[in-house]
């Protein structure tokens, strides 16, 4: 029997039946009162279950109106030094890649050159995919030293760059640096997100350094607004 807590039963057969389509998005869902009595469960469960799909994106709660869907995307919060493999499995998806490229890029971005000062940089080139669906276009630049190192093969089986960083390569990351704006989607961002091309996409772009001050990363990812979103914790 499982020993989860009951919250999170009836949290994930509520995500089960959105992503099923059960309510579309901007549909108002079940009372409070109805869910509780529809898994036999008290209503402060519920709200626990309902607190859970709302910190997932997957539901908004409209004071006095009641809980709706919301247009599926996922949130990450800046402050955080994590791969997106990390963020995904943390809040329920399944993570994946598709299309690895590992190369040597002869005319890297002048942001990739400037922040890595190697004479030879390798470019990855993955799109991200949360529960079989393309997420996002992902680029990274290494500096030589590391991306010789790169085996496509590995990459795959791990699913994140930043383990195989980590793991194989006994680089630990302690800092980054983000930009994140808008921008329209390029011809092959679209045909990569199955979007059009020109659609806006939120574009973060990151320069890592490891442990010792070291530069490890310059990356840039691109999805779609609908399916990602940056959150920012302030405080007075």
């Amino acid at each position: 029997m499982s020993q989860a807590p009951a919250y999170h039963r009836v949290a994930g057969s509520l995500r089960a039946d959105i992503d099923r389509g059960r309510w579309k998005v901007g549909e108002r869902m079940p009372t409070e009162a109805e869910l509780s009595a529809q898994f036999e469960v008290s209503r402060n469960t519920v709200r626990q279950a309902l607190d859970v799909l709302h910190s997932m994106n997957l539901v908004s709660r409209q004071q006095g109106r009641g809980t709706f869907v919301a247009p599926h995307g996922l949130s990450h919060m800046i402050g955080e030094l994590k791969s997106l493999t990390e963020v995904l499995r943390e809040r329920g998806f399944v993570p994946g890649n598709e299309g690895i490229k590992v190369s040597v890029d002869p005319h890297p971005p002048i942001d990739a050159v400037e922040h890595l000062g190697s004479s030879t940089i390798w470019r990855v080139d993955r799109v991200r995919t949360t529960d079989g669906r393309p997420f996002c276009d992902m680029s990274s630049w290494l500096p030589d030293e590391v991306g010789r190192r790169l085996d496509v093969d590995r990459l795959t089986a791990a699913g994140s760059l930043y383990s195989i960083l980590k793991d194989d390569l006994g680089i630990l990351l302690s800092e980054a640096t983000e930009i994140i704006r808008a921008e329209g989607a390029t011809a092959h961002e679209a045909a990569a997100l199955s979007i059009r091309r020109g659609t806006p996409v939120i574009v973060m772009y990151r320069w890592v350094s490891d442990n010792r001050g070291g530069p490890v990363e310059y990356a840039r990812a691109a999805a779609p607004g609908d399916r990602y979103q940056y959150l920012a914790k302030l405080r007075a």
